[in-house]
């Protein structure tokens, strides 16, 4: 019995040794880590949180390290229960909330409105859905968003590097969940959200380019503005995609609207098109499309060498999902810091006039011109325009631009919102997202009407 009483207190001091230095190495880690985001961060992402890790960490160095050197051995132990107790209970704190807490309050609040109208709410993850359709025989995928492919500048395949810009051809996508259901969208030939067997050369009236609101995120296929486009008798199609900025919006045109010829280009403008303008001026690829007239992928031709790399890229990113990402994410308190409202978050900052967006602008108008097509600019008001009355900062800046360049503009918000009584109603369970099916079809109607004005007739009226 006296030999274990003394070795007791020697178990004690080391536990409170390796506490110290643990701490001391998580502290390092701490301040790597924020040091390494801070590099990493698109400009429109706030730096705060990461330089509040950094002071942290560098605090916590010197402590630790002055209480392993410094303190009395039984302070020393007591203040390593402390802190392990506290360890133990914040990350149970996190595991609680992992499980308790939404992944994002609008669609807590989504879900509540839902239920408030008695309207079903599909309450699964895109990932949950997609493993669903996978175990029902059906070749489904995540949506995948070109701009994941601005800084490791496009895929390697064994004929080079190349940038997709749409996804995988042919396959079942599942889309974000905003009206309380997951669309489910089949993929064209080239990989759009589009119906099959459009791409046919002097025989498509309109390609749309833009971001989500293009590729018709949030409403089934035949909601989309390009599916109403082609209800009113035009043959239209999308090569929008989630998250695409100007640059990549060029690159689609050069990719898949120069080889077919439209008579108009619809360019869909939202107020953040403008956010990642800079991640995609990191790619050299992308920027060949700005600096080279002539430079093309010719991805409309590499269709199977494009599905290839992108088949690899998600079922690699999927294990990743499925393996690392929720553990991580529990390492790194991200529940936790959104309850605290210590999460980073998108600052939506007026975008400083470069040249850029004009000469893409330009450089786009210029191509259209080229085959003796039309280039129409359209304009998507955001909800905050509605919710607070507070136009968005960007608006100004790509009128100008527009109107400089003699674009004929589109002004959805006058044409469609500003008549309506309940603008918010064109939002799915009114709140902030994107438009509901109500919303497209007001929308594409809308730019019928316009072309119809100027004088344009569908192919298919021709004949």
């Amino acid at each position: 019995m006296k030999n274990k009483s003394k070795e007791l207190p020697r178990i004690a001091v080391k536990f409170a040794n390796v506490v110290f230095v643990l701490g001391i190495l998580f502290s390092i880690l701490l301040v790597v880590y924020a040091i390494y985001k801070t590099y990493k961060l698109p400009e429109n992402v706030s730096i705060v949180f990461y330089i509040i890790s950094m002071l942290c960490g560098g605090m916590f160095v010197a402590l630790f390290g002055f209480g392993l050197k410094r303190l009395s051995n039984n302070l020393k132990v007591n203040l390593s229960i402390l802190f392990f107790t506290v360890g133990i209970a914040v990350y149970g704190f996190e595991t609680y909330l992992y499980f308790f807490l939404e992944e994002k309050p609008i669609v807590s609040q989504r879900k509540i409105i839902a239920k408030q109208m008695d309207i079903s709410y599909d309450t699964r993850t895109v990932m949950e859905v997609t493993e669903d359709l996978r175990d029902s025989g059906v070749k489904a995928f995540p949506n995948i968003c070109p701009c994941a492919f601005n800084i490791s500048n496009g895929l390697t395949t064994k004929n080079g590097r190349i940038f997709p810009l749409g996804i995988i051809s042919n396959s079942t996508v599942v889309l974000r969940n905003e009206g309380g259901y997951f669309p489910i969208v089949e993929t064209d030939e080239h990989g759009f959200n589009n119906s099959k067997g459009l791409y046919i050369e002097n025989n498509v009236d309109i390609v749309l380019t833009g971001d989500s609101f293009a590729e018709g995120v949030s409403v089934h296929s035949n909601e989309t503005i390009g599916a109403v486009l082609r209800q009113l008798n035009f043959n239209a199609i999308s090569v929008g995609k989630q998250g695409n900025s100007p640059l990549i919006e060029l690159a689609a045109l050069k990719e898949y609207a120069e080889p077919l010829k439209p008579k108009i280009v619809l360019w869909l403008f939202y107020g953040n098109d403008l956010l990642g303008l800079q991640g995609e001026m990191g790619s050299s690829i992308l920027k060949k499309y700005l600096n080279e007239d002539d430079y093309s992928q010719n991805l409309i031709s590499r269709q199977e060498e494009i599905d290839g790399v992108l088949i690899k890229y998600v079922q690699s990113e999927w294990e990743k999902e499925k393996k690392k990402k929720r553990i991580i994410n529990r390492l790194k308190l991200n529940k936790l810091r959104r309850t605290l409202n210590l999460e980073h978050s998108f600052s939506y900052k007026p975008y400083t006039p470069t040249p850029v967006f004009r000469d893409v602008l330009q450089k786009s108008k210029q191509m259209v011109s080229k085959w003796n097509g039309k280039m129409y600019f359209v304009y998507l008001p955001g909800f905050e325009r509605y919710s607070t009355g507070n136009e968005h900062v960007n608006r100004d800046f790509v009128m100008q631009m527009a109107t400089e360049l003699d674009i004929p503009i589109i002004d959805i918000h006058k044409e469609v919102f500003d008549p309506q009584s309940d603008p918010l109603s064109l939002f799915p369970f009114r709140v902030a997202g994107h438009y509901n099916a109500q919303g497209y079809r007001l929308v594409a109607e809308a730019i019928g009407r316009q072309l119809e004005a100027d004088g344009y007739v569908s192919i298919k009226s021709k004949k």
